[in-house]
């Protein structure tokens, strides 16, 4: 995974990757991922884009 993709997705008007997969969240995005029960592999994509290259390399090893 890298920025572009990342980017593409914002684009495309995902809000989060769960699970490797991106997701569109209606209403609160923080009261969807608590809603989650688990922050594990869940990451918000506008957050993401801040990210190195190679923390996002590292993205579900």
């Amino acid at each position: 995974m890298d920025k572009e993709q990342i980017q593409n997705w914002l684009d495309e008007g995902y809000d989060i990757l769960h699970h490797g997969r991106p997701v569109k969240v209606e209403g609160n995005l923080w009261d969807y991922i608590d809603g989650l029960g688990s922050y594990e592999n869940v990451y918000v994509l506008r957050e993401l884009i801040y990210w190195t290259e190679e923390e996002l390399a590292n993205i579900g090893k």
